[in-house]
């Protein structure tokens, strides 16, 4: 889709996955090498665990499709290749990995986009700060909020920071490309690892500032107020979740489970027919006896220990239950409705096995249908800089410079028909960046972002829900009751309005508002539809309803989330939902980009769970390659020791700690006053693990966290307090970065909310008003978006179908 594009990756793993979602949509992605190879190469697992950099799956999983060149960039000639070949390319995107002035390419090609991927920004206090995986998992929040009560937070086993830091990255160079083609002219992206994490505490970032309740953590749930929110219990063949929550949005899902149970005579009459519309209110104001939640819970405990994965998953359909199987890698790679969607690509690589490997495919289906990138590339398989240059046409990328610079998306009309957080969130990264976006609801069926913590003083209250503030800033809101004729006629009249639809409902439920792809190409030739849900618009599982979390559960990453000696404790909450928009918004902004040249619009069907999978790809191809099933192991590392979460003074204070090499480790050991062992190099470390780090979290059981860091951080060695919504109400970098913005309420006067997480340098993202109150601008939308007389409003009103 995006084939004129042409792209340079100067990343490791802090950003390969960028440039290769970029390439999945269609760029010509070129990656420059040092002479050795990309440090990836190095990464386990390896091709039948024969250590040798064109058998790293890693390596291979991130890279497949792009083109090698090798570039010394430390020397004169190395650099001066670079630069002519910035001249002629639209991205140029980088982690630190290689030394690169970027200003100087964007001197030499007006129209370059430049990207950088870091920890913590290219400014402030933490700019500089050394950091991994796990100290940037500590600052931003989310591991605070993952693991078991007793035991340190803890890290999903396959690296997810960077890989959020990247996803952004793809969209903030396609967001930069779109304002080029008005413009003519590049400019910088600018990312923060930190502040991509943030997306995975469900904006409980926002508590602190919101007077709320925090959230602990807890294996397979959360606990709130004392009162432990469990949603994962062991079933006969491994582990099950199951959303027994309550409120308007998911009571209905809990009084079917819980009349199942009766009628399975695992419950009595009495727990099955409560009201659990208003169960969560009564429980935490006390009204519900914390032991008779208790009961619930034990009823829901006996029918998982009764059933098996696949029953519980066949009741789930049958009855509309929120039950999802944990899997495991093994019973991923087995998935029928992945099968049936063909969400695999097989490739042959024999230099890397002499069967064909299974790895995941296209993350959006399109109707131009789904291109696989084959393999990855041998180390300077495609010649210097001057054979690539030789393929690529001369002149001057982009169109001539224009005058004053508009918002990048100046002028997009958006309508939003989508609800919790996948595609409100990719709907307010358009609204960020200049597109007008309505959002619609009724009060019949509210959007479920109001119903869930934490709230605004711990009122609940659908206008005081931080998850719908943050994800609903700057839309303009139209209440539409779509189950009447005329609220239908309306919704075609935006459809006519819009550039872009983005509806998640159920593929049954799409059609039988009639929003069929077809039909909407009729009324608006020129539209971009997407259509978001866990698991596509066809197959087995395509009625499935169901939430991040339970697509998370089945993609693999609650099992690879926590203890192995415990159950699987799951990432935080609704985690494909914190992964999915990154993939959405780079597929929104790439249909959109074709049409400026095609003129037409197109249908995206996207599937959470075929775009989670990229998250989890090492592991993935370690099944798949080597037959070996990922297991969670805490937060050991596979090459860094020690590395881990130790205790500090205070009440569940705790600092992430690594060391990347041996240097790191001799100045660690230099201040743990232990020159004893000094010289351990990494092997011996790994075999020392456990001793290692019973000596590390002793030395910083007594001290604070504060001071730990500060210590470390001044000798080099990566290190970060685990961070929870108070502690990132006052990080300076943060503040730094504006991240946390006070934006007009309709209600409340202010409210605090997230900034983007994506900087561009002449076009930033502008956050308009808070989100808005139920139906707030119906009368703006029909009058002046569509231009409604008031009679026509009146009418409209009349019939119910403006509620």
């Amino acid at each position: 889709m995006s084939s004129q594009y042409r792209v340079l990756d100067l990343t490791d793993e802090r950003g390969q996955t960028a440039a290769q979602m970029l390439n999945w949509l269609g760029a010509d992605v070129v990656l420059v090498e040092p002479p050795a190879g990309s440090r990836v190469r190095s990464m386990a697992p390896f091709a039948g665990d024969v250590v040798d950099p064109e058998r790293s799956l890693t390596f291979w999983g991130w890279n497949r499709g792009k083109r090698s060149i090798v570039i010394d960039l430390c020397s004169p000639a190395g650099q001066a290749d670079l630069l002519t070949l910035a001249q002629r390319c639209d991205v140029v995107i980088e982690s630190g990995a290689v030394p690169v002035d970027l200003r100087q390419l964007r001197d030499a090609n007006p129209a370059l986009v430049t990207v950088s991927i870091s920890a913590f920004g290219s400014t402030g206090p933490k700019a500089a700060w050394p950091a991994t995986d796990l100290t940037v998992l500590a600052a931003g929040g989310q591991l605070a909020l993952t693991g078991d009560a007793d035991r340190p937070p803890v890290r999903t086993s396959v690296p997810q920071a960077f890989l959020h830091a990247a996803g952004d990255a793809a969209c903030g160079a396609l967001v930069a490309l779109a304002e080029r083609a008005t413009s003519g002219r590049g400019q910088h992206v600018d990312v923060s690892a930190q502040r991509s994490v943030l997306m995975a505490t469900q904006s409980h970032v926002l508590a602190a500032p919101y007077g709320a309740g925090l959230f602990h953590r807890m294996s397979g749930g959360h606990s709130v107020a004392g009162i432990d929110v469990r949603m994962v219990w062991p079933c006969k063949d491994g582990h099950a979740l199951v959303m027994l929550l309550f409120g308007p949005s998911f009571g209905p899902y809990t009084a079917r489970l819980m009349s199942w149970i009766g009628d399975l005579g695992l419950c009595s009459d009495a727990l099955a027919d409560d009201d659990w519309i208003s169960y969560g209110g009564r429980l935490f104001s006390g009204k519900v006896p914390v032991e008779r939640y208790e009961e619930v819970k034990r009823a829901v405990g006996a029918v998982c220990a009764a059933h098996t994965k696949d029953q519980l998953l066949d009741a789930a359909l049958t009855h509309r239950l929120l039950i999802a199987p944990v899997v495991t890698t093994t019973e991923l790679t087995e998935s029928i409705q992945l099968a049936h969607r063909g969400a695999w690509e097989t490739v042959s690589d024999t230099g890397l096995t002499d069967e064909p490997v299974r790895a995941p495919g296209p993350f959006i289906r399109t109707e131009l249908g789904r291109v696989g990138l084959g393999r990855a590339p041998r180390l300077g398989e495609h010649g210097a800089a001057t054979q690539v240059l030789a393929g690529w046409p001369a002149g001057p990328v982009g169109g001539e410079a224009s005058g004053a610079r508009r918002a990048a998306l100046d002028g997009l009309r958006v309508v939003d028909l989508t609800w919790a957080l996948s595609g409100p969130a990719t709907a307010r990264f358009l609204s960020d960046f200049g597109a007008t976006v309505v959002h619609i609801e009724s009060a019949q069926r509210v959007d479920s972002a109001r119903t869930v913590q934490p709230y605004l003083r711990d009122i609940s209250s659908g206008e005081n829900a931080a998850v719908y503030h943050n994800m609903n800033v700057g839309k303009l809101s139209l209440s539409l009751n779509l189950a009447c004729d005329e609220g239908r006629a309306v919704l075609d009249d935006l459809i006519g309005w819009a550039d872009v639809l983005i509806e998640s409902f159920s593929p049954r439920g799409r059609l039988a508002l009639g929003l069929d792809d077809e039909r909407l190409a009729e009324i608006n030739p020129r539209l971009v539809m997407m259509s978001s849900c866990l698991f596509g618009q066809h197959g087995p599982l395509s009625g499935y309803a169901g939430f991040g979390n339970m697509a998370a559960a089945m993609t693999g990453f609650f099992e690879l989330t926590g203890w192995a000696d415990r159950p699987p404790a799951g990432p935080f909450s609704a985690y494909t939902d914190y992964v999915s928009p990154r993939f959405s918004i780079a597929a929104l902004l790439t249909a959109l980009d074709e049409r400026r040249t095609t003129g037409h619009g197109q249908y995206l069907d996207f599937a959470q769970a075929e775009a989670a999978l990229h998250f989890l790809v090492p592991a993935i191809l370690d099944q798949t390659v080597n037959g070996r099933m990922g297991r969670r192991h805490g937060n050991d590392d596979v090459e860094m020791v020690p590395h881990g979460v130790y205790p500090c003074a205070g009440q569940d204070r705790w600092i992430a700690i690594a060391c990347r090499d041996d240097a790191e480790w001799r100045v660690l050991a230099g201040a743990l006053d232990r020159g004893d062992l000094a010289d351990l190099d990494g092997p011996e470390r790994r075999r020392r693990r456990a001793e290692l780090d019973a000596i590390v979290a002793a030395w910083t059981a007594s001290r604070p966290p504060d001071g730990v860091e500060a210590l470390l951080i001044d000798l080099g060695v990566p290190a970060h307090v685990v961070q929870h919504s108070p502690e990132c109400a006052v990080d300076p970098q943060l503040a730094h970065q504006g991240h946390l913005h006070a934006v007009e309420h309709p209600q409340h006067g202010n409210v605090t909310v997230e900034a983007s997480r994506v900087d561009l340098s002449e076009t930033p993202s502008v956050l308009g008003r808070g989100a808005p109150t139920l139906g707030l601008d119906t009368i703006e939308v029909l009058t002046r978006l569509l231009g409604y007389d008031d009679d026509r409003v009146g009418a409209l009103y009349a019939s119910g179908a403006l509620d």
